[in-house]
């Protein structure tokens, strides 16, 4: 795990993560295909190694703060594939739901190239360009403040890049 920073593996394990095991993911993967996703690489390769765990640990001013990569938590009964077309449409790429962030209030999507992205009503939030970067966002509360990307304005709003603009490539 190269990629995860020192601090955000031992927030991982703490929680319960196991750097050498990977999930099983026949049942995830059928019930996104059956909600009619095509499955891509990026998703199998976070939910292998990331999913099928709620990862509770503390903020640093002592709050709980949670998140999970379990696609049938995450959409329940409630969601449809058709729920989410506006922001594949916003992202200009396919997205598959993942799990949820923020003690639920930010359902995950891993889109085809792997950037990591969260939702809360219409708002669209970027976690980061791969899982290894999302999980450092998400474990270590990254606040970068305001950044130029691709000429689009990123605000930070609790660790998480809130991008502004239509286009999010």
């Amino acid at each position: 795990m190269n990629n995860l920073s020192t601090k955000t593996i031992e927030i991982l394990i703490q929680a319960g993560w196991e750097p050498n095991h990977k999930i099983d993911l026949n049942k995830t993967v059928k019930f996104l295909e059956a909600m009619g996703y095509q499955v891509f690489d990026s998703v199998i390769d976070a939910l292998s190694h990331f999913g099928g765990k709620e990862y509770k640990f503390n903020h640093p001013d002592g709050s709980l703060e949670t998140f999970h990569f379990i696609p049938e938590e995450a959409v329940g009964d409630y969601y449809e594939k058709e729920d989410f077309v506006e922001f594949e449409a916003r992202v200009k790429e396919p997205l598959i739901v993942v799990g949820e962030a923020y003690r639920g209030n930010l359902i995950m999507f891993i889109s085809k190239s792997g950037k990591v992205f969260g939702k809360n009503g219409y708002s669209l939030y970027k976690f980061g360009d791969d899982i290894y970067e999302a999980l450092d966002t998400l474990c270590l509360f990254k606040k970068t403040g305001r950044n130029r990307l691709n000429s689009e304005a990123i605000l930070l709003y609790e660790g998480v890049n809130k991008l502004v603009s239509e286009d999010f490539q």
